[in-house]
């Protein structure tokens, strides 16, 4: 007699089906929703880029954005208008013709018409490019001033330009964004892929008339999902949820997140396997903080922080950023929770031997 399918499907095959499904399920739902934030909110740091087209050529910004967004005209007049002090729209300087050993400081040096550069890091132009800073000389001014304030202002600033004068474009931007280094900065500088941000360049306006070829950046972009009290933000959190580990060096921060990470998969997959046939409910909490905790660890890999989107206000309380992984992880820790306090046969108090005989 030949067996179907499904008598191959045992209890405990089961548990792991429904495991490995609420693990894909979570998992998928938060990869996605933290690539819809990506390319579709935008902030100060991280702009969303669109280029002019031939059809949308001696139009106005707010018509070229209508039709790149999707939105009215009204719409997109009302979000380029700079109404509440924020910076909403800026046009994209043309690339500079630097070399990975030019010098950004100093008397010749880049910081003297750009306050900071943009980088298009990734291969798709269409993608946010990072904003990299030229402050790093008077940041450091600062803090020595701040350090050794009986030390004369001049004699710090003398000592932090011959220590500045030595930097190089090579070295600075991967300082600045870990995912670069010396070598790739080459590449991109070779590509046209960095831009300055010219100091003191006015905004564009709504009206201002484009052309072909031409390169806006929207510095500004939520969704209201119910006004102030929730709305979709862009944020990038390079520590735990809820900003964990935000202020530790990155070096450490990944080693200890990749760690982390390991051992949750060992912990997790070995309780899961121990736990007998009717235990899927469990084995459903556990895969939501698996897909979770996975979830975060690939986005600090493939961008050295991690994506956050949901922006709770409740009056009383402004609540941490946070993203689908960090629900995730807090239902399957809720689920665990009210299972052991209140399930009188929950598997995680019932003693060994009992579990044994299950």
């Amino acid at each position: 007699m030949v067996r179907g399918p499904e008598a191959t499907l045992t209890p405990h095959r089961k548990k792991w089906l429904i495991f490995w499904s609420v693990f894909a399920l979570w998992l998928f739902a938060d990869l996605w929703t933290k690539d819809w934030a990506d390319t579709t909110l935008a902030n100060p740091n991280h702009p969303l880029p669109f280029t002019i087209t031939a059809a949308d050529s001696g139009k106005t910004l707010s018509q070229a954005a209508a039709a790149h967004f999707g939105w009215s005209e009204a719409e997109a007049s009302k979000r380029l208008e700079r109404g509440d002090g924020r910076r909403k729209v800026t046009r994209l300087a043309a690339a500079g013709t630097w070399k990975a050993d030019d010098k950004p400081f100093g008397p010749e040096g880049i910081e003297r018409a750009a306050g900071s550069l943009w980088v298009f890091w990734r291969d798709d132009r269409g993608l946010a490019p990072r904003r990299i800073p030229l402050s790093a000389r008077r940041e450091l001014e600062s803090l020595l001033a701040d350090a050794v304030p009986e030390a004369k202002r001049e004699e710090i600033a003398k000592v932090v330009n011959e220590t500045a004068a030595a930097e190089t474009l090579a070295g600075l931007l991967p300082e600045q964004f870990r995912k670069l280094d010396a070598d790739e900065v080459a590449t991109l500088l070779a590509e046209g892929r960095v831009h300055p941000v010219p100091i003191g360049d006015p905004d564009p306006s709504a009206a201002t008339v484009v052309k072909e070829g031409e390169t806006y950046l929207l510095m500004d972009h939520r969704v209201d999902v119910m006004g102030e009290w929730w709305k979709f933000v862009y944020a990038e959190n390079p520590g735990a949820a809820f900003g964990f580990m935000k202020g530790v060096s990155p070096g450490i921060r990944q080693t200890f997140f990749m760690l982390l990470t390991l051992i949750a998969f060992i912990v997790i997959g070995t309780i899961v396997a121990r736990l007998p046939a009717r235990g899927w409910l469990v084995a459903s909490s556990f895969a939501g903080i698996l897909a979770g905790a996975a979830g975060n660890f690939i986005d600090r890999v493939r961008y050295g922080y991690v994506i956050d989107f949901i922006d709770w206000d409740l009056g009383f309380t402004h609540w941490p950023t946070f993203n689908v992984a960090d629900i995730a992880i807090a239902v399957g820790v809720g689920a665990l929770m009210i299972d052991l306090l209140f399930n009188k046969k929950s598997l995680l108090a019932t003693p060994k031997k009992e579990k044994a005989a299950a």
